[in-house]
């Protein structure tokens, strides 16, 4: 059975990037994702992941991203960021403190059901399980499967 996952873009940002403190475990997950894992995403993931690579490493590595995150993606499980549904993810910000990108993510995966990932301990991970959501939250480091 394939399992639901909703990564953080600073995931695919330090796995494609190479050189964090947790790329390695990054690129594991990504590596596991054919295998067993289905993502589901908010169709920001595009922006936050490329534009950060464009950025930081140069728009060559960007487009690798880009065409990476074509090839993973299920469409039907990309969600677009459009009005409504970003009116059905701002309340989260206020029910679990986090930023409001972050609130992206977390309706993506709590509309489907999806294990959440993120690099973000203490500002996402954490303050997510202080509200015991329905559903599993990992910092990278601890992702069990």
């Amino acid at each position: 059975m394939v399992k639901l996952l909703t990564l953080d873009a600073n995931v695919f940002v330090a796995a494609l990037k190479a050189d964090e403190k947790y790329s390695d475990d990054c690129a594991e997950i990504l590596r596991r994702l054919p295998r067993g894992f289905a993502l589901a995403e908010p169709s920001i993931v595009y922006q936050e992941v490329c534009g950060t690579l464009a950025r930081r490493v140069g728009v060559d590595v960007a487009r690798r991203a880009e065409e990476f995150l074509d090839a993973v993606l299920v469409p039907d499980l990309v969600f677009d960021c459009d009005v409504d549904f970003c009116r059905s993810a701002y309340e989260l910000c206020s029910e679990y403190r986090i930023y409001s990108v972050d609130a992206l993510y977390l309706k993506t995966a709590l509309s489907v059901g999806a294990v959440l990932v993120s690099l973000d301990f203490e500002d996402f991970v954490e303050r997510i399980r202080e509200a015991k959501p329905p559903i599993e939250v990992y910092h990278v480091s601890e992702f069990p499967y």
